[in-house]
This record gives C-alpha cells, sequence and structure tokens, in this order.
C-alpha cells in the first residue's frame, strides 16, 4: 500500500484506523526493511504506533518433521539427511523448500522401477539440478541484465556467505572503491536479487531466490 500510494497513503490509513475501536490491523510483510521505517520514522504517520514483531524462520525441526511425514504419507522412504539437504539448498525459505520438495516428490513418483522410493540425498541434488535447468532461461535473463561489478559483487556475496562485503578484502578481490560496492549492493537490493538479514547486531546479504545462487555456481562461474 505504502509502495503504491506513498506515504500520504499511511496518513490516510492511520485517520481511519483512529476511527476504530474495536478492529485490530496488521502489517506485514516478508522484507523487514518497509515495515520497520514505517513505525520507526518520527516523520511518518505510524511512528511508535502498536508493536513490531520480526517473524524469524520456520523453527527447522518443526519444518523437518513436516516435510518427512508428508514424504511417508505418499508411501515414499527418507532416507538419511535427505530432508535436511532440501531446508539447505532451499535456504529454509518457505516458498523454495515447497518448490525443491515437490520436484523431489515428482522425481519419486516418475521412479517407476522401484518399489518404494527412497528420498535420498541423491535424490534431492538431482531434483534441485532439473529445477535450475528448468529456470535456465530466466536465470540466464537477469544475470546479464546486470553490470560487470554487480555480477561480481553477487559472486563475493556467495563467497563470503553475505557478511563482511565491504571489508578491504573483499573490495580489494572485487577491484573497486568501498562507494562503488556499496552502489552495487543497493542496486541489488532495489531489483530485489538481494535481501537483508538483520541478526546480533550485524548484515547479512542473503539472496531473494536461493536458487538463483545455486545457478550462479553452476553456470556463471564455470563460464567465466
Amino acid at each position: 500500500m505504502v509502495e503504491l500510494g506513498g506515504e500520504s497513503a499511511e496518513g490516510q490509513i492511520r485517520a481511519a484506523i483512529q476511527r476504530h475501536k474495536r478492529t485490530g490491523y496488521v502489517f506485514a510483510r516478508s522484507k523487514t526493511k518497509p515495515p520497520s521505517s514505517m513505525t520507526m520514522d518520527a516523520a511518518r504517520p505510524f511512528y511508535r504506533l502498536g508493536s513490531v514483531r520480526f517473524i524469524g524462520p520456520v523453527p527447522r525441526a518443526d519444518f523437518e518433521r513436516f516435510l518427512e511425514t508428508k514424504f511417508v504419507e505418499r508411501r515414499f522412504k527418507v532416507q538419511g539427511a535427505a530432508i535436511g539437504r532440501i531446508l539447505d539448498l532451499a535456504e529454509e525459505v518457505p516458498y523454495n523448500v515447497q518448490m525443491l520438495a515437490n520436484a523431489c516428490w515428482a522425481n519419486l513418483r516418475d521412479r517407476a522401477e522401484d518399489k518404494i522410493p527412497s528420498l535420498t540425498e541423491q535424490v534431492v541434488t538431482q531434483s534441485l539440478e532439473l529445477l535450475v535447468r528448468q529456470y535456465d532461461p530466466f536465470y540466464t535473463q537477469v544475470w546479464t541484465a546486470l553490470t560487470s561489478i554487480q555480477q561480481k559483487t553477487l559472486l563475493a556475496v556467495i563467497e563470503e556467505q553475505g557478511v563482511n562485503l565491504q571489508s578491504m578484502n573483499v573490495i580489494h578481490k572485487l577491484g573497486r572503491g568501498p562507494s562503488t560496492v556499496r552502489r552495487s549492493l543497493g542496486a541489488l537490493f532495489d531489483k530485489n536479487v538481494l535481501r537483508e538479514e538483520e541478526k546480533d547486531g550485524g548484515i547479512r546479504m542473503r539472496f531473494e531466490d536461493p536458487f538463483f545462487a545455486q545457478w550462479i555456481r553452476r553456470f556463471a562461474v564455470s563460464s567465466r
């Protein structure tokens, strides 16, 4: 609403909310930055109105138990750390977990030669490979639309696991000045390629789509 209507829309919503006595409102978004600036900026209508809550990832144990139950219900075996591998590769992003789990399910369903197909780490890896190749035209389009420094910045995000990206070591590897690296990170954030993860007083840059990072590892890095 704020992106479409601007801050004037915030004022209109605030004015309407103040007249309601028995209605609760929840403003939610997957990204943390817009809601926090909405409530922490003293110049904006929703400053300090209500409470701010950051919802972290789905508890891993619950996620693993849910996925394993669903595979077993479909009469598949689950071996070793296969479920954990799904969560790791999808970086526990629910949408991506769902995509990869579904790809694994389809992979097992098509194994007519197996009396009781088993979900293994190898099956998960194969399914990810199929997913990445399926989206190759889209990822290729996104990659080629980036500037050279933005591409190098994404490679640094992967190599450094999203932290200390403005350290002198990373800047030296990129061969550009600190301001250029900051602008590159900002542009990738604005393009919804990267997102910020705030934790323990620090910021980690993560891919909005973890599978894009997997595509870069397989195709962009090998072609350089």
